[in-house]
Parts: structure tokens; sequence; C-alpha cells
């Protein structure tokens, strides 16, 4: 089969670059490119199951993601520096020679964002049923609803600016900023005493199960033909991205424990951050961290739908999905972008977070698992193989433990991601079966 190659003119953040003009992408607009991803519905989604599962070690659990993100991130910055172009790990594996591998990967990642697409879902139609006052059972309707609007608009063609999408990040860290400096003016360490109350065992679960928090950086490596000096900057964009929000996620967590009690962010796991928010400026804070959550979802469905569904499309003209995602019209996607959207309202339906997150992440765990172990096999030098066979390790590791975690306490999404995953697979062969018996066929 032929190999994928995106096309970055494709990818949102390349439709941000034209209006940057032609200097490409600098560093600082990079940074605020892959933050802006990785927060998107990140902390707003998994503050109180991390909690949940972690309680006062909860931070423990963002600095155990963020070293493994940060690995992963060494790993996608060789890998690119090695194919001296944009791609991604699927044109990484085959440029390797493991074409087989690239083209599955490519599946496997396509529903990876579909997942994440359902997270931002069932955040936003969350968010707004509270906001509103209204039962969950309308939490549902709207999380359709917004997938809905926004693939209208992206039918419409509207793309990205990089004025609306620096614009977006900066209200949400603002946001994010504000209501944990008002937790940690009112620090006592009393409020996390004792430490280990859910033990060390909580902690690596609930780091495995909110791991697709991190989901985001990778789609830099998408961007490395736009990039100013893209060995120099990549790299940098890269580390100092993860490492931000890192940084960010660990006050945030800290911060809203120092308002609220663990028992009422788990209790409001769905909403936790707008408790925080209330806790923290009464009515004007649970608004603040309302609105902050609504525009950080909707920003994050309207480039997760740009995004893929352009990847989608370029992927099958290069006759590695069927041919039907390869019609577009005017330009646009069109089949991509209503099975995105279609399937995204479908998973966000289900009647709890904590399946949504634990899916998402096990379906990047494998991902980002795979990126490392194919640095580890064909980068040269110790420290940059052992940095990537870490980050390999600490996915594998993470996702045995997330299984078992499955197997002992929730089999029932535990089936879930099995029937997904086997019906991805399945689906795969049946595509490469009929393209190897009937060659000149579009599907």
């Amino acid at each position: 089969m032929t190999s994928p190659t995106p096309h970055a003119a494709f990818h949102p953040r390349t439709a941000a670059r034209r209006d940057k003009g032609p200097g490409g992408l600098r560093l600082r607009d990079a940074v605020a490119m892959a933050v802006g991803g990785m927060i998107g519905g990140g902390i707003f989604s998994v503050l109180g199951v991390t909690v949940a599962l972690a309680g006062h070690l909860a931070v423990g659990s963002f600095l155990i993601g963020g070293a493994i993100a940060m690995a992963t991130a060494h790993s996608f910055a060789a890998l690119s520096a090695r194919a001296g172009r944009s791609g991604g790990l699927f044109v990484y594996l085959h440029n390797a020679g493991f074409p087989r591998a690239g083209s599955y990967i490519s599946w496997l990642l396509i529903f990876g964002y579909l997942i994440a697409l359902a997270v931002y879902g069932f955040t936003f139609g969350h968010y707004a049923a509270n906001v509103l006052g209204l039962p969950w059972l309308f939490a549902d309707g709207f999380a359709v609803l917004i997938l809905a609007v926004f693939l209208a608009i992206n039918l419409r063609g509207v793309g990205a600016s990089a004025l609306s999408e620096d614009l977006v990040v900066l209200i949400k860290v603002a946001v994010l900023a504000l209501i944990s400096a008002v937790g940690f003016a009112h620090f006592s360490p009393e409020r996390l005493a004792p430490l280990d109350d859910k033990g060390l065992a909580g902690v690596i679960v609930a780091s495995a199960s909110i791991f697709v928090a991190y989901e985001g950086f990778e789609l830099l490596s998408y961007d490395y033909d736009d990039l100013v000096k893209p060995r120099w900057t990549l790299p940098r964009a890269l580390f100092l991205s993860v490492a931000i929000v890192t940084l960010v996620y660990v006050l945030v967590t800290i911060g809203s424990q120092m308002l609220v009690s663990d028992d009422v962010l788990v209790a409001q796991k769905e909403v936790a951050f707008a408790a925080a928010g209330q806790a923290a400026l009464g009515t004007a804070g649970y608004w603040i961290a309302s609105l902050g959550a609504l525009l950080a979802a909707s920003s994050a469905i309207n480039a997760t739908l740009f995004s893929t569904a352009r990847q989608m499309h370029e992927i099958a003209l290069a006759k590695e999905l069927p041919g039907v995602f390869a019609r577009s019209r005017a330009g646009l996607p069109v089949t991509a972008l209503v099975f995105l959207a279609v399937f995204g309202a479908a998973f966000a339906m289900l009647p709890d977070i904590t399946a949504l997150l634990t899916f998402g992440s096990a379906v990047f765990l494998a991902v980002f698992g795979s990126t490392n172990l194919l640095a580890c096999r064909v980068l040269s030098g110790f420290w940059p193989r052992a940095v990537s066979g870490f980050g390999f390790l600490a996915c594998l590791g993470a996702l045995v433990i997330l299984l078992v975690e499955l197997v002992l306490h929730d089999r029932a999404t535990l089936v879930l991601i099995g029937v997904s995953l086997v019906s991805v697979s399945a689906l795969r062969y049946a595509f490469v079966r009929r393209q190897k018996s009937d060659p000149v066929s579009d599907a």
C-alpha cells in the first residue's frame, strides 16, 4: 500500500500559521498550540476522577503522567528530526520499514481522537447542564448539540485562526490561574492530611486512567515543515509545553483541594472545577470556572474535528482508509466530519466520564508506547535510547495497570474497550483483504 503522508495544509495549526505570515511557526506559537491542545477539556474533565482515585496525592498522578509525556515528547522530537519532515507516527513507522504497523496505528490513532472528541463533548454537556441547573439527563442532549454545531461550522469551511487559537489558550490559562491562586492563598497542609489516604496504588492507577489529559502535544509533529528552524524549535516546544501543562495541572489540583474537600470534588467529578470556582469567588467564580470549561471543551471539539477529518481524508487518498473518506465537497472532507461527529456523540453519551477517560487513556498509552519503542529501536546513543526505553516501559506498565484495574473493578468498560478495538482490527483486516483482492478499487 502507499505510505500516507499527511499534508500540512489540512492541519488546524497550519491554518493558523497562514495568519502568521511567511515566517512560519515560532517557538512561542508552537508552545501555545501544544498547551492549548493538551489542556483542551483536560483538567476540566479529569480533576474529580483523579482525586477519586488518588485522594490527597492526586498531584502525584499528574507528575507521573507528565514524566511519561515528557519521555514521549523526546521520542517524537527525535523521530521528527530523523524523518526531516512533517508526518507523525505512522509515517515514521513506514520510513522505518514497518508499513503494516504504521497503517494500523493510523486507524488506532483516529479512534483515539474520536474518543477524545467524546470526552470534550461529555465535558461540555455536563458543564452546560450544571450551569443551567438542569438534570444530568440533559447533558447528553447538550453533548450532541455542541458536536452538531461544530459539525455545521466545519461543513461551512470555517477554519481556525491563529488569533482565535491564541485567545482561547490565554483565557483557559487565565481562568485556571485565577482559581488556583485563590486556592493557594488559603493553603493549609491539614487539608491534605494524611497524604497517602488512598495509597500509592491509587496514585499509579489514576495516572494511567487520566493520561488522555496529556494528549495533544504530539500534533506538533504534523507541523514540522511549518516551524521556524524545526530541528531547534520542535523539541523545545514539545518539552516546554509538557512541562507547562504538568505544572498547570499540579497547581490547579492543589488549589482546588485547598478550596473544597476531596469528597465534594469526587461527588461532583463531572463538574469538579465549577465547585472549586464557586468556593473561590462565590457565584462569580462558579460562572468563570464553568464558562472556562465550556470554552475549553468547545475549542477542543472544533480543533479535533478539523484536524482529524482532514487527516482521515489524506490517509484515504493514500488508500489506507476506505475510499468513502476520500470524498469531499468544495474541498471539505464531509464524510469524515459526519463520521467523527456521529460516533463522537454516541460515545459522549456513556453514563460515566471515568469510562471515557479510561478508554482514551488506553488508546494513547498504546500509541505513545509504540512511539517510544520505535525511537528506542532506531535512535543511536545510550541516553536517547534510554529515555525512549523508559517511555516505552512506562507506557506499557501504565497500560497493564489500567487493564488489571478494569479486570478487578470495571469489567463493563474493559468489555467496551475490547469490543471496540476488536472491531477496529476486524474492519482494518477486511479493508486490507479487499484492497488485495481488488487493487484498483477506491475502497
